[in-house]
């Protein structure tokens, strides 16, 4: 098994899949042929909101992949596998994409998986009544059939990672004919096509998935046929302990996010266990650039380099997860010469602050002018104990700068639509995807919400220079610069601070002795259960 990482050597991706294609707890010719037929129970941290993650494409997106299968698979190094599309061109200026499909794919409904289901899918991202928060609908995408398995998609603004995009869960393919007909039953049940069926979602509990006995279509690196185990069933367990000790007690097969305080444990005893260092933009400080006091640069650029941000992410993580910059160090298009490093510097900090006027202290040592205190609102999920932590440990080292921070535990459901109507100063969030095109979402100015789609640029800031490079990056055809336009657009964020980096998580995915073949979906980083079997 890998080790875990140290915060200073964040750039080793520490990837080990369990017992099939890498290292795990035994060498994997000890687990003998695999074995079929059983139920795998995967205890998760978070129950979706609704299933339909072309809709939803946080939590939902994390527990609907047994159902729904993707155009394209992605291995996680700029490089793709076919899946439902067997092959596929791309027009030099990165904006018409042309699928050709499989022929002997069904949905679960028995109906036909064609060019058109596939229209019917972009359709549906593509209509603002229907509120995708997913990428994709960012894109405006018009899909064109040009034959009954040809699939043309232009695009309304040039994305050399479109790929990376339709790979994720969160465009996995859905039935045409429940888009259409009942497109309200995708909050509660998903029909796709993959190695799974939705069996039951018990609110609150679990969500079952049982075998599609029709399947054969799986990505090259995997097996032919069906899925191995019987079913899938998620349960729920949002309680970091209660997550863990499923694992200790045999109730889970397979626990995801192993709370980072029990990693050095997983890995030394019984258990099979692989760690992903996830790519992306880890958890972030987004400050809303529309309200007080964020909307002074100086008070943004006081609070990114007046955090301890390397003691926050030790403190929160347990020294599991690396502090990082403005993409994790996985992340492909990383610029690993990174010039504009944020360095702690209190003294800087406060310097700033006397600039914006904040020079004066109320009785409690808080900074104010004009007589009000220099204060924010933070919201953050009641049952996400990792943000919590690490919202504590924020608070403590603002306050020593003189900023207070109200801490406000509220609902998952509450939480996303403070996002989407910007109730807050700042909102802690964790974004995962293979690609640096994940600054476009969350700080290019079209994605700010414009009130005919949602957008993920919670700073609400517009900055024209990292727009242009954005663009730049966004229609490179060629890979290398795509890369140099992503490493321009990290030196530009520190000087404006929309957002505080803290670190990137280090997911680690344990499992019990006898289980085997679980791997990873590298386009929006999970586990992927396919080729996953329980031995005797």
């Amino acid at each position: 098994m890998n080790k875990l990482m140290s915060r200073r050597t964040a750039g080793a991706l520490a990837l080990a899949l369990l017992a099939t294609g890498a290292a795990s707890a035994a060498p994997a010719g000890e687990a003998g042929p695999p074995q079929r037929g059983g139920q795998l129970v995967v205890a998760l941290r978070a129950e979706p909101v609704l299933l339909n993650p072309l809709v939803d494409q946080g939590s939902g997106a994390h527990s609907v992949r047994p159902v729904l299968d993707s155009l394209v698979w992605d291995n996680g190094d700029g490089s793709y596998d076919p899946w439902l599309a067997e092959r596929w061109e791309v027009s030099p200026d990165a904006r018409v994409y042309t699928f050709h499909l499989r022929r002997d794919v069904k949905f679960h409904d028995g109906t036909p998986f064609n060019a058109e289901a596939v229209k019917a899918n972009f359709d549906f991202i593509a209509n603002p009544a229907n509120k995708s928060t997913g990428s994709t609908a960012k894109l405006k995408p018009v899909a064109r059939v040009l034959d009954a398995y040809t699939l043309e998609v232009t695009l309304g603004t040039p994305e050399s990672s479109f790929l990376t995009l339709i790979a994720a869960p969160y465009f996995g393919i859905v039935s045409k004919q429940q888009l259409e007909q009942d497109p309200k039953s995708l909050a509660s049940k998903l029909i796709g096509t993959g190695p799974f069926r939705f069996d039951r979602w018990v609110k609150g509990q679990s969500l079952t998935y049982v075998r599609n006995d029709d399947y054969n279509w799986a990505p090259p690196k995997f097996h032919r046929g069906t899925a191995y185990v019987d079913s899938v069933r998620y349960v729920f367990l949002p309680e970091d302990q209660t997550r863990y000790n499923a694992l200790l007690t045999g109730e889970a097969h397979v626990v995801d996010y192993v709370p980072p305080e029990h990693a050095k444990t997983v890995k030394a005893g019984k258990y099979q266990s692989s760690e992903f260092l996830l790519p992306g933009v880890g958890y972030s400080l987004h400050l809303n650039t529309r309200r007080p006091p964020f909307d002074q640069k100086e008070v943004r650029l006081a609070l990114l380099t007046g955090l301890d941000r390397a003691g926050i992410a030790s403190a929160a993580s347990f020294g599991a997860y690396p502090v990082q910059e403005y993409l994790a160090t996985t992340t492909p298009d990383f610029n690993k010469k990174l010039k504009n490093r944020i360095r702690h510097d209190p003294q800087r900090a406060g310097e700033l602050l006397d600039a914006a006027g904040w020079t004066q202290r109320d009785a409690q040592g808080y900074r104010t002018r004009d007589g009000k205190r220099l204060s924010t609102v933070s919201p953050y999920a009641d049952n996400d104990q990792l943000a919590q932590r690490t919202l504590e440990q924020v608070q403590v080292d603002a306050r020593k700068l003189g900023i207070e921070i109200q801490l406000q535990p509220v609902t998952a459901s509450e939480l996303a639509q403070r996002l989407y109507n910007g109730n807050y100063g700042i909102l802690g969030s964790f974004q995962s995807e293979a690609t640096g095109m994940q600054l476009w979402r969350l700080y290019g100015s079209d994605n700010i919400s414009d009130g005919s789609t949602v957008g993920s640029n919670a700073s609400f800031l517009r900055i024209p220079e990292l727009d242009a490079v954005l663009a730049k990056a966004r229609a490179s055809g060629k890979a290398a610069d795509r890369a140099r336009h992503y490493a321009e657009a990290q030196e530009i964020l520190p000087n404006f601070a929309p957002s505080v980096p803290l670190y990137s998580r280090a997911r680690l995915v344990a499992a019990q002795p006898n289980v085997h073949g679980v791997s990873w979906d590298k386009a929006w980083p999970q586990p992927y259960l396919f080729d996953a079997w329980i031995g005797r």
